[in-house]
């Protein structure tokens, strides 16, 4: 799809940027005596610039922390430890990033990793990087998973369409199962065009 004619790049960027940012409550996974959740997060799905902010957060905090300690990996050494350093302190710099407050969005719901980390349980922080990556499969515009009616929708924008381009809108899990589909059709068509006494070749 090309972009519309009848409006200046600079307007139409001003409109892209104007959008409102996507987001979804959530639960927060502690509840209360009476084994209600005790609130809601609003949980945004996180750009670029502030994914890659998180992940050189992350990376800063793992080196320090092992330095230390002396524990510091070489360049040729793999650390189990560093590994799960990384990827526990990666959940709690995306989450406090992506985590706002449902009463105003621009505040954020954690004051920082350091108090996640403090109060926060295992696994508190494991339920909420899990609704973190259900709110971005959702609301962001990979398509990761479809039925039949689905498949069908996408062969009928293909045929109609004539280019490859919407697949890339296709996660690549999806994108084999597509595959997989499209085979299984092309097979039935042609097994149903055959003779009845034709029989397909044996396997290899």
């Amino acid at each position: 799809m090309m972009p519309p004619e009848n409006i200046e790049p600079n307007d139409l960027w001003n409109q892209i940027t104007a959008m409102p940012r996507p987001h979804r409550l959530v639960d927060f996974p502690r509840k209360n005596e009476q084994g209600e959740p005790l609130c809601q997060v609003a949980i945004f799905v996180l750009t670029q610039g502030e994914t890659q902010a998180a992940t050189k957060a992350t990376e800063a905090w793992v080196r320090k922390a092992l330095k230390e300690e002396s524990a510091l990996p070489g360049a040729n050494e793999r650390s189990e430890g560093y590994a799960t350093l990384f990827e526990t302190r990666a959940a709690l710099e995306i989450l406090c990033r992506a985590c706002k407050r449902p009463g105003n969005l621009k505040l954020p719901f954690f004051p920082s990793p350091e108090k996640m980390s403090e109060f926060l349980s295992v696994d508190e922080v494991g339920v909420l990087y899990h609704s973190y990556l259900i709110v971005r499969e959702e609301l962001g515009p990979i398509v990761s998973k479809m039925g039949q009616e689905e498949m069908d929708a996408w062969v009928e924008k293909l045929a109609v369409g004539g280019a490859a381009d919407p697949l890339s809108f296709i996660s690549l899990a999806a994108r084999s199962e597509f595959m997989m589909y499209l085979a299984r059709q092309c097979w039935n068509a042609r097994t149903a065009n055959s003779s009845p006494t034709t029989q397909p070749a044996a396997s290899t």
